[in-house]
């Protein structure tokens, strides 16, 4: 495995690079602690062992997402195309025309996202449990406007110097914000947010919110554009507040070729969810 640091989309990026076969572009689960490690960590990933599976197939290209573990952040309105976009730089760095795209979580959005902004440059796009759900966009409004009434109290220079000693980032403290994992990270990050007009700053993040979570549906591409989808696509439905079941069915309703592993998430096991992969990808 090699792990270095890029500079993609202009962001410091900690990627890993590890397996044989064609470039898998993997877009990390874990909500707004979207490390490269949430892949052998987290719930499903970890218990069916998902990257020893992948890397025997693929060359993964697994990465922090920007914002996220030892990445950079910037200072602006978040969206599921920056993100996508930062995927998209990794790809350029590394040289790669084109790369199947995989998605966990919260990661599923910006993966179906790059497919929409770069058909030509998409072989597959696989989708494992889609965050979703009306419980979801209600969690997410409660994380976003703790922030808000956090820096309306206490102020931007207050939180930078919060952020800068934290061990926790936006996913376990929602007052730290979405940029606030990355400021002892990146010092034009924290130069931005200590210059940044409060007024303004709670602009960045209401927009970013609205950006993100504005539907009850699975968050990412609207319909119109999931229907454009001509890759290959599968999906795997997870079951629980964050990725409820409906998320992953109304991705399979918009995208009529999709492949959809129709199982209890008790009967999600290496056998059942690896055989579906060597289907989907015709291994």
């Amino acid at each position: 495995m090699e792990t270095k640091i890029l500079i993609a989309d202009g962001i410091k990026t900690r990627v890993s690079i590890f397996g044989k076969g064609p470039p898998l572009l993997m877009f990390s689960p874990g909500g707004f602690d979207a490390t490269l490690e949430k892949w052998s960590e987290l719930g499903l990933y970890k218990k069916i062992n998902i990257l020893n599976y992948l890397r025997q197939h693929f060359t993964c290209i697994s990465f922090d997402r920007r914002e996220c573990g030892e990445s950079g952040g910037r200072l602006e309105i978040l969206t599921f195309k920056s993100y996508a976009d930062h995927g998209r730089a990794i790809l350029d760095d590394l040289r790669y025309e084109s790369a199947h795209v995989i998605g966990g979580c919260l990661g599923c959005a910006p993966a179906s996202e790059f497919v929409t902004l770069y058909p030509h440059r998409t072989e597959s796009l696989n989708l494992i449990w889609p965050v979703g759900g009306a419980r979801y966009r209600m969690r997410n409004f409660g994380r976003f406007a703790a922030h808000v009434g956090w820096v309306v109290e206490h102020g931007l220079q207050a939180l930078v110097e919060k952020a800068m000693i934290a061990s926790k980032g936006f996913a376990k403290d929602p007052t730290l914000g979405p940029w606030g994992s990355a400021v002892k990270n990146d010092a034009s990050l924290e130069s931005s947010l200590r210059s940044c007009d409060e007024t303004r700053y709670a602009g960045y993040v209401e927009a970013s919110y609205r950006a993100m979570f504005d539907c009850d549906s699975a968050v990412g591409p609207k319909p119109e554009q999931l229907m454009q989808v001509r890759a290959p696509v599968s999906i795997i439905p997870g079951d629980d507040t964050s990725h409820a079941r409906s998320a992953a069915y109304f991705i399979n309703e918009c995208i009529s070729q999709a492949q959809l592993l129709s199982l209890n998430v008790e009967d999600q096991i290496s056998d059942s969810v690896f055989t579906f992969f060597d289907e989907f990808y015709e291994f």
